[in-house]
């Protein structure tokens, strides 16, 4: 071995033999280099992997590859859950992706949205936005409902205005909740979809007073208020295929009904007590309202098999329900064109029945989004407009909401504000007739006679012979005050005329008949004698402190007139007698035309007077025959005569 050699080799154990910090080795070696520093890493290198082979036991993986196991390992536990989820959608993309019917399929489609109670004007705003859906080109309509409810009246028109709408894809949407009228007008659409959560019923009609609140209703009333909701709830059954018996529960009591399925055809159908009777032999099965076994919606009563044997003949499913009531239902659908696709029951049908559930115990039928959807209402959740879209599988969907004016209508329609302004045209009035051709009261008084009655004209239901009355009433109180004065006929007929006007202007159109006439008249009446109070009080104050009312002590005649102190102006000929400048009996004279009203003069006063018989020319001789707070009525003297000097 060479000298440099054998010199290396006893470097590499010196190396071997050093410690670990390599700058440890190096101030200890100053003759090392970085060639000897790099050999020195890697000896150590070799050194330490012979170390842990050493100490680690055969068949051991490394600590990162357990990690890497672990976490292998913890994914394989979510695979299940994944597969499943996966299964649960892949339906719910294959109902969202189906194809849509062609009797849906619909390109544009219009929202009209009813929030908040119904009322006439929601009706008249619906038969707009109907209208105006026809023109926009729609070939589909969305009744958007989130309601608790309303008027009789206004329900039936809505559901008339749906079923004669030329756009017969009508589809309703229980976006949260459709009570009472709202779940009638539901029904009356060709198709329902809901929300999550929705509720849907419960539209038994009550009687609600604005003074006294809810009322009981007598069996004669309940009866005359129940026939044009059964007449309105079965003929949207028979038109939309909902089950006949099935819809009575939303208005009535005392339906009770068991669910069955036709064991040959499929169809299911909902079942009273007499029928069930027919199919089954042991007792009606009574117990916790369930369907909930049923895989399916059940078949409505407008989808039966073929051939199946029918009768247009109607039943009332409550025995609480007279059958009068029945008859005239049955001539209302008649007049109606309706007709019951409903399968005929009988003995003979024993066995091709099965039991599914007890449906409904009698109670008032109120639904949630699941049951709306097992009792075969609804057809699917729909959450947003373009839920809506893919529903119909449209392109556009176009929103119609109220109008600004028909919120204004509203407003001015309710009694709290038409008593307001009658009481302000009262006052305006009558500071018009205190002070004649001023213009500004009477412009106050027309303007608020016009917001009584444009809520009215806007619905195109005005008030006809209120409004005429109303005139007529003026006219016969401007013929007292200055035709033919001091006769009182007219006056008393023009006063009775403005009541009644302004009455019947409260009160509205339809509130003389119908549902709730009596409640309506009533709280009119005490609205408008409340009204006449209010205005009678500050009739008194305004006669009172007349010249020192703001703006108004400016258009009064202030100054005297040949300086008598006590003339009074304008109004000191209508203060009361003990200090007007005129008593009975003084005569003077007419210094303008007297046609009645005018001005005469009395010890150089000026005073406003009327004439008590037709007209005097200027310059005639008169003599005050009254003298009230704001009258003084006077008659012409002949030409000749002791009195005509005076």
């Amino acid at each position: 071995m060479r000298r440099s050699d054998a010199l290396w080799a006893m470097r590499r154990r010196n190396i071997a033999s050093a410690p670990e910090d390599e700058a440890a080795f190096i101030s200890r070696t100053p003759q090392a280099t970085p060639r000897r520093a790099d050999l020195y890493l890697a000896v150590k290198s070799d050194r330490r992997s012979r170390r842990v082979a050493r100490r680690r036991p055969r068949g051991r993986l490394p600590r990162g590859a357990w990690a890497g196991l672990s976490l292998i390992a913890l994914a394989l536990q979510f695979v299940p859950t994944i597969v499943a989820a996966q299964e649960e959608a892949a339906p719910m993309t294959a109902a969202t992706t189906a194809p849509v019917p062609a009797s849906r399929h619909a390109e544009n489609v219009v929202a009209i949205t009813i929030r908040g109670p119904i009322d006439k004007w929601t009706s008249y705003s619906v038969q707009r936005r109907l209208k105006a859906a026809e023109q926009m080109g729609a070939d589909a309509i969305v009744i958007d409902l989130d309601t608790p409810g309303g008027e009789i009246g206004a329900v039936l028109e809505i559901c008339n205005a749906i079923k004669g709408s030329p756009i017969p894809n009508t589809v309703a949407w229980v976006n949260r909740q459709a009570y009472s009228g709202g779940a009638i007008i539901a029904l009356a659409c060709k198709e329902i979809v809901i929300s999550d959560p929705a509720t849907m019923g419960d539209a038994a009609p009550i009687a609600v007073s604005p003074v006294t609140g809810l009322q009981n209703l007598g069996d004669v009333e309940r009866e005359k208020l129940l026939r044009p909701l059964l007449t309105e709830l079965i003929d949207s059954a028979r038109r939309n295929g909902y089950d006949e018996l099935l819809v009575q529960a939303f208005v009535t009591t005392g339906v009770e009904l068991w669910l069955v399925e036709n064991t040959k055809t499929g169809q299911r159908l909902f079942v009273d007590e007499r029928e069930y009777n027919l199919l089954f032999d042991d007792e009606p099965q009574r117990g916790r309202v369930d369907i909930s076994r049923a895989d399916q919606p059940p078949s409505a009563s407008g989808r039966t098999s073929a051939g199946a044997e029918t009768d247009n003949a109607i039943r009332l499913a409550s025995p609480d329900l007279g059958r009068g009531l029945e008859s005239e239902i049955a001539e209302d659908l008649e007049f109606k064109g309706s007709e019951s696709r409903r399968p005929i029951l009988s003995g003979a049908d024993q066995g091709d029945y099965r039991l599914i559930g007890y449906a409904w115990d009698g109670g008032l039928l109120t639904l949630t989004t699941q049951d709306l959807q097992r009792y075969g209402f609804a057809e699917r959740v729909v959450k947003t407009d373009e839920e809506m879209k893919q529903f119909f599988g449209a392109k556009t969907i176009t929103r119609l909401d109220r109008t600004w004016s028909e919120a204004l209508a509203r407003f001015l329609d309710s009694f709290a504000v038409k008593g307001f302004l009658v009481v302000i045209f009262l006052l305006a009035l009558f500071m018009e007739m205190a002070a004649p051709g001023i213009g500004l009261a009477g412009g106050i008084a027309v303007g608020c006679l016009a917001l009584l009655v444009a809520p009215q004209f806007l619905v195109g239901a005005a008030s006809w012979w209120g409004i005429a009355a109303i005139l007529a009433g003026l006219l016969l109180i401007g013929v007292e005050l200055f035709v033919i004065p001091g006769f009182g006929v007219p006056g008393v007929a023009g006063v009775i005329a403005l009541l009644l006007g302004l009455l019947g202007v409260i009160v509205g159109p339809g509130g003389f008949s119908g549902p709730g006439a009596q409640e309506d008249i009533v709280y009119g009446a005490a609205t408008l004698m409340l009204a006449l109070f209010t205005a009678g009080v500050g009739m008194y104050f305004i006669g009172k402190h007349y010249r020192s009312i703001p703006l108004f002590n400016r258009l009064v005649l202030m100054d005297h007139i040949g300086g008598a102190e006590d003339a009074g102006g304008m109004l000191g000929a209508m203060g009361s007698p003990e200090s007007s400048a005129v008593t009975v009996g003084d005569v003077g004279v007419a210094t303008t035309p007297l046609r009645p009203a005018g001005t005469a003069e009395f010890d150089d006063a000026l005073v406003d007077v009327v004439s008590d018989f037709g007209f005097v020319e200027s310059g005639r001789a008169v003599r005050v025959t009254s003298v009230g707070r704001f009258r003084v009525a006077v008659e012409p003297l002949p030409d000749e005569g002791p009195e005509a000097t005076a």
